[in-house]
């Protein structure tokens, strides 16, 4: 390098200001070299370490939040900091390692990996079903809405009947109550709010039990609801994060 990087003296070795930088410079490079080799190697040890995921609320509730202490009894040394509430959140600059979003992302810098499709169906308590009409049309069906997820209030809605016509329901605005939690809307409807509709995912149970009743499967609605797995476009992910998202996945799979 042409450069003097120490002075040695008869019992002495001591650095030069050159050599004092290079030194420094020297050391953070074997730091990074370690970390990132701490790194790989965490890729195919034993999971370990805290995994940040945000969640959207009814997801984490339904969903999620029964196989929670499964995924803890066989993944003990992963410890989970789980972020509920609902849009898409900010992974960069809240430093979350993976989301689950509702529909699409927003952020082409990130990885979108599908975890579920789920149709939207219409609901009503039964003593509310009793006294609805059994073939609406769409404007009968638009004025016996109660109230809707919040995404879904603002524009029209497209039904598909069982001719295939597509007719769009416009939403009677003022009149309608938005809600932007799934399950606070079923149990509005479970408590005879009208009718509405709602993803199926967070109705079967309610459907079964006789809470809620599933009306007009000949009035299909075309829009539905998806539940995305969304992470920083890294090429490689730690193993605490492969083996969260295949939790997810098995949980997605056994609802289809």
């Amino acid at each position: 390098m042409g450069l003097q990087l120490f002075v040695r003296g008869p019992r002495s070795l001591r650095l030069t200001h050159d050599g004092s930088q290079f030194y420094q410079h020297a050391v953070r490079i074997l730091e990074q070299v370690e970390a990132a080799s701490a790194e790989l190697a965490g890729l195919s040890e034993t999971p370990r370490g805290t995994l940040t995921v945000a969640l959207p609320m009814a997801f984490a509730r339904e969903i999620v939040g029964p196989h929670l202490a499964r995924f803890q009894a066989e993944y003990p040394d992963i410890r989970l900091d789980l972020r509920i509430g609902s849009g898409q959140p900010d992974l960069i600059r809240d430093a979350i390692d993976m989301a689950v979003i509702v529909g699409s992302a927003t952020d082409s810098d990130l990885i979108q990996q599908r975890l579920i499709n789920t149709p939207l169906i219409w609901i009503a308590a039964p003593e509310v079903a009793t006294a609805l009409p059994e073939s609406p049309g769409p404007d009968e069906l638009a004025s016996l809405i109660g109230a809707v997820e919040t995404r879904y209030g603002e524009t029209p809605v497209t039904v598909v009947d069982k001719n295939g016509a597509v007719r769009d329901i416009a939403l009677q605005g003022e009149q309608v109550m938005q809600v932007n939690d799934p399950i606070l809307l079923r149990e509005f409807v479970c408590a005879g709010g009208g009718l509405s509709f709602a993803p199926d995912l967070y109705c079967r149970a309610a459907i079964r039990d006789g809470s809620l009743v599933q009306l007009y499967p000949h009035l299909q609605l075309r829009q539905e609801s998806s539940l995305s797995l969304l992470f920083p476009g890294r090429r490689l992910l730690p193993k605490k994060a492969q083996v969260f998202m295949a939790f997810l996945g098995d949980i997605c799979a056994g609802m289809r």
